[in-house]
């Protein structure tokens, strides 16, 4: 006989001396369960014969026969009312530091690098990584072609026009004056030529003056852009331009302007251009 076979025999022996002094159940780990005979009403156990669960305690009813173990038996089970409660509230416990418990801050997503065909000679690296937080998600992500620049394809807006066909990405103008001061725009559609104002309120000014400055659309009016012959406009309000160049591309003014609420974008209300790039994004 092995030595688990013999710690049973023992068990049952021990059960049938209790039976016989009367006390109707053996203690094990857990609560005792209400037996149909009297003992256990008397010690204040809980109603219904019971299947042993986990964590529940082996019971043994007398009205049962001696040697019929009550784990046979396909009875319903309740806890004590102690335990009960201890485990109710226990629970409550648990539903409420769920509830209270702060959601996991979401990490910062890092900007977008810029991807350039090639390197700028008005923006730096910096500025143009700045400036891309700026733009629309939809074109986040994207390349930025060189379209048209002054060093490149000489000082002239009609010049300008020409690059943009076969073009309808958004472009981003940008400016660097004699002055040194760096600026310009961002286009929802390509630079063209039109008979009245077109564009979205995608359509933003900046300005390095030294930090970035955005000047996003106000919606008191969809004056965005507008392409002549002689004169590019962006921005319009009481007769001034939030930005304009004219024909040559040599001179050019910024105003303050219903459409953007800007600042003038550079030093002064006139200026002089140095250097112009046009670089569109698909």
């Amino acid at each position: 006989m092995g030595e688990a076979e013999r710690s049973r025999a023992g068990e049952a022996e021990r059960d049938r001396a209790r039976e016989a002094q009367g006390t109707g159940f053996r203690k094990q780990q857990g609560p005792f369960l209400r037996c149909p005979g009297g003992k256990a009403e008397e010690m204040g156990l809980t109603k219904r014969c019971c299947l042993p669960q986990q964590g529940w305690g082996l019971a043994y009813c007398p009205q049962l026969g001696s040697d019929r173990r009550m784990k046979g038996l396909r009875c319903r089970y309740t806890r004590l009312p102690s335990q009960v409660e201890d485990a109710l509230s226990g629970e409550e416990g648990e539903e409420k530091e769920e509830e209270t418990a702060p959601a996991p801050a979401r990490a910062p997503e890092d900007p977008v690098e810029p991807q350039l065909a090639e390197a700028s000679q008005v923006l730096g690296a910096s500025e143009m990584r700045q400036i891309s937080l700026h733009l629309p998600p939809r074109v986040a992500g994207h390349s930025w072609s060189l379209a048209f620049c002054t060093s490149r394809d000489g000082f002239s807006l009609r010049s300008l026009y020409r690059q943009m066909e076969g073009h309808s990405g958004p472009v981003l103008l940008v400016l660097r004056d004699q002055d040194g001061q760096m600026f310009g725009a961002f286009s929802s559609s390509a630079i063209r030529l039109s008979k009245g104002f077109y564009g979205t309120g995608e359509t933003f000014l900046f300005s390095f003056s030294p930090q970035l400055k955005v000047f996003k659309w106000t919606g008191n009016n969809s004056f965005f852009v507008k392409g002549d012959l002689d004169s590019l406009m962006m921005g319009c309000g009481s007769g001034h331009f939030g930005l304009w160049l004219d024909g040559d591309l040599y001179h050019g003014g910024s105003h303050p302007c219903a459409t953007f609420n800007n600042e003038v974008l550079a030093r002064q209300e006139q200026f002089c251009i140095k250097e112009l790039e046009a670089w569109v994004l698909s």
